[in-house]
């Protein structure tokens, strides 16, 4: 099984758990135009004689990296909350696109082809309208 298929068999399971389950598989998907670097506090893995030990050792660092992407989406959706909160007890829209479209473009400029769908992911989770995987139009959002 080649990589594209197992990063689409992938989103398809994910995308049944919302908008940030749609964030983990695209951000698992290989991207040819960004490279990953690591956290700063975080050396690259060294391969072991042993594949099963390194994969444990990857699937450790995956979890480790998961649970804080989890609680920074959290503080993420409450910042965002606010926001909206703010902006409508103003008077104002719901929604800001054009705040929507530098959040996206800010996630392309930072992870390449596969920036566009996490963001519109993140932002669906936050409390905006989430885009589907096939959608191609932006969704709106209280950033």
């Amino acid at each position: 099984m080649d990589v594209r298929s197992t990063s689409l068999s992938r989103r398809a399971a994910l995308t049944g758990l919302g908008g940030v389950a749609l964030l983990a598989a695209a951000a698992c998907s290989p991207s040819k135009e960004a490279t990953s670097t690591l956290p700063a506090n975080q050396v690259p893995p060294v391969p072991t004689a042993d594949p099963n030990a390194s994969i444990d050792e990857q699937r450790k660092i995956i979890d480790g990296l998961d649970k804080q992407i989890i609680e920074l989406l959290k503080q993420r959706g409450e910042a965002a909350a606010t926001v909206q909160k703010i902006r409508t007890s103003g008077g104002g829209q719901q929604t800001d696109p054009a705040r929507e479209q530098a959040v996206i473009a800010s996630y392309t400029a930072g992870l390449g082809a596969n920036g566009a769908s996490v963001a519109k992911a993140i932002i669906g989770a936050d409390g905006g309208t989430a885009a589907t995987p096939t959608s191609t139009t932006a969704t709106s959002t209280s950033h």
